[in-house]
């Protein structure tokens, strides 16, 4: 029976607490590990859309022939620490390669089969916990501010239709009917008429977790440092010494997946993709939905606690600093947008696990059958949070799976990992 089954799942974030209840729901015995509160590191951060039309990579075709500007034109929402992208440039040539268009259309094929089975993996979810008042259907616009702009994204718009995804497209005259407060330089548009937004990640992380310690979850407030699987039995090692012990472990915790020893998370070809976002109080009222200024590389989302704008990459370390110069960027394309205050209220920085293809790892450890992994999701956790947490679920159940998770496989790098060797 699973109620005899202690699962021990390192990270708390929206990936972790997902996993936790759809383990929970099918009688499993669960533990969530993290030594920060709840979805309190890059969970609470993000631009808050349900993205289920989110399977264009950030690299993709068109990014080797932007990549000069991106990287030194002062209106750019990449930027990167030259130090750490010269001590990491493997990764970073891998995800350069990963732009090649038949491996795009390995990636977004494999995103769009899994996004197709988002509201599957979340809306059992949401009404088990009774957070359906953090969600709203006012669906999310793509703004683009010439025509240029707009026909160099039509290869990635056709390739979200081909996956499922509806949109119409919109005029300068739509744009302004449907956001009349949008500063009137938008000539492009695209409008996904159902999509959907949370109000306040954090708060539905919170309210997720609370449910999940309500229904008999104990949560573990350190950080995971070993998984040890042994003929004793397997254990994870905290960082104050203590050893837990459980049947099964489950690595969920994002871009410090790779931190975990004991396993070969460590030895995946993990990096992180840093976001920021600036929010200003009480300002959610100038837009009616989420406004991706597309070549500006943001959203502008309006939330229950004011109005955030988020999104930006930066190529840099878990542990260097805040970068001032992505939060003036954001502030100052922010107040091309929209009217507003010359200072944001708050600014927050994240991390994104991303792998070179752009692909999350989702399914069991090569060298243990009791060690399972789901990180790596890249920008769309928050819209994958729901189903990764039923695959996983479904896997240690060993029940049939909802969707498949061949691309996701962790072993899919074993090849570049031995060459290397």
């Amino acid at each position: 029976m699973n109620n005899n089954t202690h699962i021990g799942i390192i990270g708390a974030g929206i990936i972790g607490v997902s996993s936790a209840l759809w383990l929970q729901k099918k009688g499993f015995k669960v533990t969530l590990i993290d030594g920060n509160q709840p979805g309190s590191i890059t969970s609470s951060g993000n631009a808050c859309t349900i993205a289920d039309y989110g399977c264009v990579p950030v690299n993709d075709p068109g990014l080797v022939k932007r990549l000069p500007q991106l990287l030194f034109g002062k209106n750019s929402p990449l930027s990167f620490n030259p130090w750490y992208a010269f001590t990491h440039l493997p990764w970073m040539l891998s995800f350069l390669r990963n732009c090649q268009p038949a491996r795009v259309q390995t990636t977004i094929n494999a995103l769009g089969t899994i996004l197709k089975d988002t509201n599957s993996g979340l809306d059992p979810l949401i009404d088990l916990t009774g957070t359906r008042d953090l969600f709203v259907t006012n669906g999310c616009m793509y703004v683009y501010k010439n025509q240029l702009g707009f026909d160099a994204a039509r290869a990635g718009n056709l390739a979200r239709a081909d996956q499922g995804a509806e949109f119409s497209e919109l005029g300068r005259n739509d744009i302004h009917d449907l956001e009349p407060n949008l500063s009137p330089i938008f000539e492009k548009g695209l409008l996904f008429g159902n999509a959907r937004q949370v109000l306040n990640p954090q708060s539905l992380v919170n309210r997720f977790f609370r449910y999940f310690i309500d229904s008999g979850g104990t949560y573990k407030n350190d950080h995971a440092k070993e998984i040890i699987d042994n003929q004793t039995g397997l254990q994870i090692l905290l960082h104050n010494g203590e050893k837990l012990a459980f049947d099964k472990a489950l690595v969920s915790c994002g871009a410090f997946s790779k931190q975990i020893g004991g396993c070969e998370a460590s030895t995946l070809p993990l990096d992180t993709e840093r976001g920021y976002h600036i929010q200003y109080a009480d300002h959610q009222h100038l837009v009616n939905r989420p406004v991706a200024w597309a070549e500006a590389g943001f959203y502008a989302t309006p939330m229950n606690e004011g109005l955030r704008f988020a999104g930006t990459v930066e190529i840099a370390g878990l542990s260097d600093k805040k970068n001032s110069q992505n939060l003036l960027y954001l502030s100052r394309m922010s107040r091309k947008m929209l009217n507003l205050p010359e200072q944001p209220d708050s600014d927050w920085l994240g991390y994104r696990p991303t792998l070179p293809d752009s692909l999350p790892v989702i399914g069991q450890s090569t060298s243990s059958e009791n060690i399972y992994f789901s990180f790596g999701h890249q920008h769309i956790g928050l819209t994958l949070a729901g189903i990764s947490g039923k695959l996983i679920s479904e896997l240690i159940a060993g029940e049939p799976l909802s969707s498949n998770i061949e691309p996701f496989r962790p072993d899919r790098f074993k090849g570049a990992t031995d060459r290397k060797k």
